[in-house]
């Protein structure tokens, strides 16, 4: 089937449209020429487009370039406030949700818990809070759209949840909230939310080839190839809790033993400390304290030799997923971040010792290993670009 559009003027022109929007949006500070000059279109076509973005309100002009001997070049800017974004990050216990420009940058940030018996009640739950939200933080700007990070298989086509274990959710319908809104929705897998805001505002603009590796509640990876998020046939892609490093071993929750998440997840630091309280190993988590990841993270912050080894072997078992990722995908970096991160730097040197030794590590391009920078937030960012680089993709697809 070909889903490319049928070419045409009106496609044409907004195509060319799609790309000078796009040049002004993500480099900002050009004159007319420099981008008739780099996109190759004339510049009289990119004048009438520009004429139109800034009668729009998307473009504005923002004062006089240098000169080369003839008149100064006007300047151009992309108005990031045209239209706010509301992005969300479902969590088994709670929705984290913000109100952010078109430009990434969060105006307002709230979160709400919830309880549910039924999923599809989920919805209902998440349209009267954000309803709610947005009321209370009046903004200039229209909504423009939604965009949702949630742990598990999502499909874009449909806004639904096909199956998050995480959540307790099997075919969890998100539909009515674009539908209430009158916006485009998005939802998307939390790892490939990861690496869009990382790409977008994060230490992912630095490359054109990166994974972004998530850890926490859950294992994952998003991957970005030449620039593009690639999500698999119907975005499955980047499952890296899944790939089974302990055959024949113990049994995850999607049916397969030993996968990755079952060593590398904030269950696994659970499990192991609680046997380790049953044998009596001396660690600071006595058995009468609640053993949740945050008291591991504390106890191992607070000098607590056995956790800290613990972390250190939970790093090693991430990294020998994320070795796999290097090898199928020769990344120029690998970013990392999630909730697990809090295990710190005892995390990053089982990780650091595992990722020594890979088949590339002779070659003079070095792989880059890099932490996020984007802390609790980043989830809301990359939410907020699965709307952005919908609203401003090229045109070219059906």
């Amino acid at each position: 089937m070909n889903l490319l559009r049928n070419g045409s003027k009106d496609l044409i022109k907004e195509l060319n449209r799609s790309i000078v929007i796009n040049m002004v949006r993500l480099q900002g500070n050009l004159s007319r020429t420099e981008i008739a000059k780099e996109t190759g279109l004339g510049l009289s076509t990119v004048t009438n487009i520009i004429d139109e973005l800034i009668k729009a309100g998307l473009v504005s002009e923002i004062g006089t370039g240098d000169s080369n001997g003839g008149r100064k070049p006007v300047l151009l800017k992309f108005n990031g406030d045209f239209g706010i974004i509301a992005g969300l990050k479902i969590e088994p216990n709670q929705v984290k949700m913000c109100l952010s420009n078109l430009e990434g940058k969060i105006l307002h940030k709230a979160h709400f818990s919830y309880t549910l018996k039924e999923s599809n009640q989920l919805s209902t739950l998440i349209i009267e809070k954000l309803e709610h939200f947005i009321e209370h933080n009046v903004c200039a700007s229209k909504l423009a759209g939604v965009g949702i990070a949630t742990p598990g298989l999502t499909d874009r086509e449909s806004n639904e949840v096909v199956y998050s274990p995480i959540l307790k959710v099997d075919h969890g319908d998100l539909k009515p909230i674009g539908t209430h809104f009158n916006v485009p929705l998005i939802i998307d897998n939390d790892a490939n939310v990861f690496a869009l805001a990382e790409k977008w505002i994060g230490i992912g603009r630095e490359y054109r080839n990166f994974i972004g590796i998530t850890v926490g509640a859950g294992v994952g990876a998003g991957i970005v190839i030449d620039n593009m998020l690639f999500r698999g046939a119907f975005g499955g892609a980047g499952e890296l809790g899944h790939i089974t490093i302990q055959k024949g071993d113990r049994i995850c929750y999607c049916g397969q033993r030993g996968c990755l998440e079952l060593y590398a997840s904030d269950a696994f630091l659970v499990n192991e400390v609680k046997r380790m309280v049953q044998v009596g190993t001396p660690t600071l988590l006595a058995s009468d304290t609640p053993i949740t990841p945050e008291n591991i993270f504390l106890a191992a912050h607070k000098g607590d030799p056995y956790v800290q080894e613990l972390l250190e072997k939970q790093g090693e078992n991430l990294a020998i997923g994320i070795k796999s990722m290097i090898h199928l995908f020769n990344p120029e970096a690998v970013i990392l971040g999630g909730e697990g991160m809090r295990g710190g730097d005892f995390l990053l040197k089982g990780i650091q010792k595992e990722l020594a030794v890979h088949f590339f590590v002779k070659h003079p391009r070095k792989l880059q290993f890099h932490t996020s920078q984007l802390g609790d937030d980043v989830w809301l960012i990359g939410a907020c670009a699965l709307v952005v680089s919908n609203l401003f993709k090229v045109p070219i697809y059906k």
